[in-house]
């Protein structure tokens, strides 16, 4: 979700606004570390430019180290972090847009939603 609200600045990056104002907006290094990849990989950002928004959402962050997470528990060994980064938050909900994620729907009592759910949750929308 962090990287769609910096490529394509719409509904996502509305949402990562209003939780680091409303809310606290909980990550990892580990998190930060994959969206200055793909911002760079996927997106073309230099590597100047992708440091500076990644430096800007850490500072609006709270930084956990994630819990590790048994690798049987979901489909992509890469998102054992971020479920990590979740359960060491103590997150009241884990919004994302992957998809293999969002087939589990919840992880250890946190909700995983759409940034769409998030509004209709938030906002009555």
């Amino acid at each position: 979700m962090l990287i769609a609200a910096i490529a394509r600045p719409g509904v996502c990056t509305e949402l990562v606004d209003e939780v680091a104002r409303d809310h606290t907006l909980v990550l990892s290094d580990y998190i930060l570390g994959e969206v200055d990849r793909k911002l760079r990989d996927k997106f073309g950002l230099s590597a100047k430019s992708a440091r500076s928004l990644v430096s800007g959402i850490r500072a609006r962050s709270e930084l956990v180290k994630p819990t590790q997470i048994p690798p049987n528990v979901c489909r992509d060994p890469e998102d054992l972090a971020i479920l990590g980064t979740a359960v060491a938050a103590k997150a009241h909900l884990l919004v994302t847009v992957d998809k293999d994620l969002l087939t589990l729907g919840e992880f250890q009592r946190i909700p995983i939603i759409k940034p769409g759910d998030f509004w209709r949750r938030f906002r009555g929308a």
